[in-house]
């Protein structure tokens, strides 16, 4: 069966219902968001941006804090994401913690690292980005390692694949969202199937001179549907919401092609056996229908070393809905890094 671009538009538009490009009135029918003043999404004051080279991929950085910290936090988004959805847990750090560096990427396909075939979309990929980036830019100190969704599973899969040298230098592994068997029974899957994606793929690849227009008013349809669907938390800034749709809207649908079927058949229970030496946190909110606490859970059991952490009144995007709560689980990893002070006699 062939899809002509207007049905496969139609297709994402019936699931869209009445909710607007942008989603804008309708955003606010379903989810109270409110405006707080000061509310400023986005990474700003980066002390450092570049790219660094994988596979042909030029990845762009950023990097906040001293240059030769001991100890950095790496932070991988997730799924239609950039680096800028962690400019909350950014921000936290570069106030209340000033020795510790930030460095951020965006991953294949996302961001300003830009569109890759849909064929290149792949968790083992992401994770060869992350440790491209790792090796480049923090070739040395201490590492506490910080995924959000699909980024908590490219991590299970940087864990799984890279040297003892560098596993050696993981203090802790915080994964937020996310699960290490298949996430097909979650929100996100159900929205669009693999099927429709394969066939807005082949629309694409037959229409070149329409693959803008298409893409287009796919993700200007998709995005506000897929925003709604994941924040959960009431109260919500807007300004915060309307950020996160926008950065699905400029995903490019290669993305989309690509990642599905990952996000539906991908398990990194491999990673077990090499998570089991390295402290963790298994962070979930507990209104999650995208990554339930269900699967938040079975991580724990497989992963003795790690602390399960559930965020009340959250939803899968817990890193923007609840920020505070996810600062201070990342304090408590860097506590832990530092060593003890003897008490003064």
């Amino acid at each position: 069966m062939v899809l002509d671009p207007g049905r496969a538009v139609n297709a994402l538009r019936r699931i869209s219902h009445r909710i607007t490009p942008w989603g804008r009135s309708g955003l606010r029918t379903v989810r109270a968001g409110i405006q707080t003043e000061g509310i400023r999404p986005g990474l700003t004051d980066i002390d450092r941006r570049g790219t660094v080279t994988n596979d042909g991929i030029d990845l762009h950085y950023y990097e906040v804090g001293p240059e030769h910290a001991d100890t950095t936090v790496v932070f991988v988004h997730g799924f239609t994401l950039t680096a800028e959805a962690w400019f909350f847990q950014v921000d936290h750090l570069r106030h209340s913690h000033p020795d510790i560096r930030s460095v951020l990427l965006d991953l294949r396909g996302h961001g300003a690292t830009g569109m890759v075939a849909p064929e290149r979309c792949t968790i083992d990929g992401a994770a060869d980005d992350v440790l491209a980036v790792i090796a480049a830019r923090v070739p040395t100190g201490r590492i506490i390692l910080v995924g959000h969704s699909m980024g908590g599973m490219i991590l299970m899969s940087l864990v799984r694949r890279c040297g003892d040298t560098l596993r050696d230098r993981i203090s802790a592994v915080i994964t937020v969202s996310t699960a290490m068997e298949p996430m097909a029974s979650g929100g996100i899957a159900q929205i669009i199937d693999n099927p429709v994606a394969d066939r807005v793929h082949g629309v694409i690849s037959r229409n070149p001179e329409e693959s803008d227009r298409i893409r287009r008013e796919l993700m200007e349809m998709l995005a506000p549907v897929l925003a709604v669907t994941i924040f959960q938390r009431n109260g919500t800034d807007y300004d915060v919401i309307e950020f996160h749709a926008d950065q699905i809207h400029e995903t490019p649908a290669e993305t989309y092609i690509g990642f599905f079927p990952e996000l539906q058949s991908h398990q990194e229970l491999a990673a077990v056996a090499y998570l089991s030496e390295i402290p963790g946190y298994v962070v979930v909110g507990d209104k999650d229908n995208v990554t339930p606490v269900e699967q938040a859970e079975r991580t724990v059991e497989l992963w003795p070393r790690a602390k399960l952490r559930v965020i009340p009144d959250a939803g899968h995007m817990v890193v923007l809905e609840a920020p505070d709560a996810v600062n201070a689980i990342i304090d408590e990893a860097i506590l832990a890094t530092r060593p003890a002070v003897p008490h003064a006699n």
